[in-house]
């Protein structure tokens, strides 16, 4: 992406295209026909001009990034109208009848080509960081239908590149999603954006509470349902105050079906993680059709039935480790006798785990989880029938000299050769450093290498001979657990998870998130630049952590904790916040 102009002497090299015609038009100004297809009104363009323009309902105050030059009469419009703008053109050939153009001579940035290469030049980047708003000319959407769609997405994820977004995290009160809510919140923290976690577990205890203390079946599910609904709206008024660019809600969190059509209406980009198992669960059917993008952790059948209901935009994203959370720990002599094994397994006791574990009970075998009620397997039980945290799990993994990982099964007594939901535990494990090995579920040959990295097994006799080998060769184990984890840190944290989800929303949802605009965050870094006059408030923030974004939820906790043993820059970011919370209590009592 250049000037227009300094297009010209490229473009007035192009031999003649018979399929472009430049035409005059019925009322005197000249249009352009392309294959047959008139890019303009043959009567009035500039008033066709006026009148996409005015329906675009476009933000004056922030530059245009438009799609389809055409002759230029709604590019002409809008530089009329004091906006800065610049174009994607796929035509070499409309460019060039475009610059002859008597009107066009205008101070106008133009890309011509495939949007993935304008998207990257230095100048569109440079333009970008301006949150363009995005105008397709619908005549070139008509001749260039699949540009029309797709460059909206490449440019806007090129204009969004970089910038700190706020983004909301929707949790569960309950169940195996509501810890990867939090991984999630925490990796798009990493990832430098203004996270809001809404955490719905502090629901969980009350509800408990309140549907097991009625013994009457309906009345107890009433309450519970009562309950959720309250719940539902409470979330509702905590996202809508944050006020994100986009919210992710994951699955089981309690919100209804109609959750994310209110918040379009706001033009707030909504998305769900359903990390679950699509064919035990089925209220996907319900939601999904909703949702600006509807992420999920099983490829192949599972994306025909979403784009059988209705589900226009789908992914597969896969669940992770949380460096924070998942990582090597050392245990301390009586945690050795404790956690300590030949073998462990650490998780619910499904039918077919249940079945399975009955033919491993001669090695030293340990087993955490709740539902082991079996009597071979309750002996191996540590801890009584429970669940357990995840630093519980990072202490099974490191006292245990092999990780066994099985996929649950409901129709299987060991080994579901169908399997393809993975789950979070063989993510874990890896990054824990732990040696583990593993049922080979679908897709999970695409994550690890079975031979270097992940050793499977696709029975009892597989699974015994795997024990038996790598019990004898703990050299072979820690050379397989350092490269399990050297992959997972490289491909598999949540952070990559996360980033996976803004590529797929900025594709399909950018021009969404610009047309609304984005509510500046910067780093302390970002600030120290922008500072160069001021050598005592630069000398502030060059003490603070230069990767935290510079917000008042932030930076407070790092002040001082006394006035007057403060700089300047310290007091007067104090001062803002006490009138802050000021001009709140006023504010809240007028309301």
């Amino acid at each position: 992406m250049k000037p227009a102009r300094a297009y010209m002497d490229e473009l007035a090299a192009l031999e003649p295209d018979s399929g472009v015609e430049r035409v005059e038009g019925r009322g005197g100004a000249a249009t352009l026909k392309v294959n047959g297809l008139v890019l303009h009104s043959i009567y009035n363009p500039e008033q066709e001009a006026a009148r996409l323009i005015d329906s675009a309902n476009l933000d004056p105050a922030r530059p245009v990034l438009v799609v389809g030059l055409g002759l230029g009469y709604h590019v002409a419009e809008l530089h009329k109208r004091g906006f800065t703008i610049a174009v994607a053109e796929p035509d070499p050939q409309v460019a060039k009848a475009a610059l002859a153009a008597p009107l066009f001579d205008l101070e106008v940035l133009l890309g011509i080509g495939p949007p993935e290469a304008i998207a990257e030049s230095p100048t569109f980047r440079e333009f970008a960081a301006k949150t363009p708003q995005v105008l397709v000319h619908p005549p070139t959407a008509r001749l260039h239908p699949e540009y029309a769609a797709n460059a909206p997405g490449l440019l806007s994820k090129a204009a969004l590149h970089g910038r700190h977004l706020n983004i909301c995290i929707v949790g569960p009160m309950y169940g195996g999603s509501e810890p990867i809510a939090g991984y999630l919140a925490d990796a798009f923290r990493e990832l430098g954006h203004n996270t809001l976690l809404v955490d719905n577990a502090a629901g969980w205890p009350l509800y408990e509470r309140m549907t097991t203390s009625i013994e009457q079946k309906q009345a107890s599910d009433q309450l519970g349902q009562m309950f959720t609904k309250v719940l539902a709206e409470w979330t509702y008024a905590r996202v809508v105050e944050f006020n994100p660019e986009i919210c992710i809600v994951i699955a089981q969190a309690p919100v209804d079906r109609l959750f994310p059509l209110r918040l379009a209406r706001l033009g707030i980009v909504c998305a769900f993680w359903y990390v679950e198992n699509w064919r035990h669960l089925p209220y996907w059917k319900e939601i999904a059709p909703h949702y600006d993008a509807f992420f999920h952790i099983q490829p192949g059948e599972f994306e025909e039935k979403l784009t059988e209901a209705g589900c226009l935009k789908h992914a597969y994203v896969q669940t992770g480790c949380a460096l924070e959370k998942h990582r090597p720990v050392e245990l301390l002599p009586e945690e050795q006798k404790e956690y300590g094994c030949e073998l462990s397994f650490a998780g619910a006791a499904y039918a077919n785990r249940n079945h399975f574990f009955k033919g491993l009970t001669d090695y030293r075998f340990k087993l955490w989880g709740v539902g082991f009620n079996d009597r071979q397997l309750y002996p191996l039980l540590v801890g009584g029938d429970r669940n357990f945290d995840s630093e519980t799990f990072m202490k099974v993994v490191a006292g245990s000299d092999i990780n066994l990982n099985l996929h649950s099964s409901t129709s299987h007594e060991g080994v579901d050769p169908k399997c393809d939901a993975i789950n979070p535990r063989v993510f874990e494990i890896a990054a824990a450093g732990g040696f583990q090995i593993c049922d080979p579920a679908v897709g999970l040959e695409k994550l690890f290498d079975f031979e270097t990295e992940l050793p499977v097994y696709r029975d009892l006799q597989e699974c015994r001979a795997l024990i038996d080998h790598y019990l004898k060769h703990p050299e072979e184990r820690r050379a397989i657990a350092k490269r399990a984890q050297a992959r997972v840190l490289a491909e598999h944290t949540y952070a990559h998870r996360a980033q996976q989800m803004l590529d797929v929303i900025f594709e399909a949802h950018g021009a969404k998130i610009l047309r609304r605009g984005v509510r500046t965050q910067r780093t302390v870094g970002e600030m120290l630049e922008r500072v160069t006059e001021n050598p005592e408030l630069r000398a502030w923030l060059e003490r603070l952590p230069q990767d935290v974004l510079f917000t008042r939820e932030t930076i407070t906790p790092l002040l001082p904790p006394r006035m007057g043993g403060m700089s300047y820059p310290e007091q007067l970011f104090s001062y803002m916040n006490e009138v802050t919370d000021f001009a709140d209590t006023l504010f809240k009592e007028q309301r």
